[in-house]
């Protein structure tokens, strides 16, 4: 699994590496969030949520404003060219995976889904519980 991630991160645009590209996918998944709601999202020390989140902003694929609710926290959103540049990096998995896998049979893409569903839901509750 890991040696796919890695190839798969070779798929990454030069300036948005896995880590903020992880915060512009759960900012879309989950919407607008605290900073301290977006660590806890991704497993991290809010230092290194804060790193990603500098990286995303400064290139304009993310937008911090005040809380309505509590004006010394910022809310983080997700820009249009933030949706622009998931819709690229989505678009090169697909078409990756689209071509890895375009000399199996039908059959066997579905079982490759099923079997990694099934992992996906045994892991997941095997993981200690939040």
């Amino acid at each position: 699994m890991a040696a796919m991630q890695r190839g798969l991160a070779r798929l990454l645009p030069h300036d948005c590496p896995a880590g903020p590209t992880a915060v512009l996918a759960l900012l879309k998944h989950h919407g607008e969030m605290r900073m301290n709601r977006l660590a806890e999202l991704l497993g991290v020390d809010m230092s290194v949520a804060s790193r990603h989140v500098t990286h995303v902003a400064e290139r304009g694929w993310v937008e911090r404003k005040p809380d309505p609710t509590d004006r010394r926290s910022r809310l983080l959103r997700l820009t249009g060219e933030g949706e622009q540049v998931l819709r690229m990096i989505s678009r090169r998995y697909v078409d990756t995976l689209s071509t890895a896998l375009s000399g199996w049979p039908d059959e066997e893409v579905g079982l490759l889904v099923s079997l990694l569903a099934r992992m996906q839901a045994d892991v997941g509750r095997r993981l200690p519980a939040d």
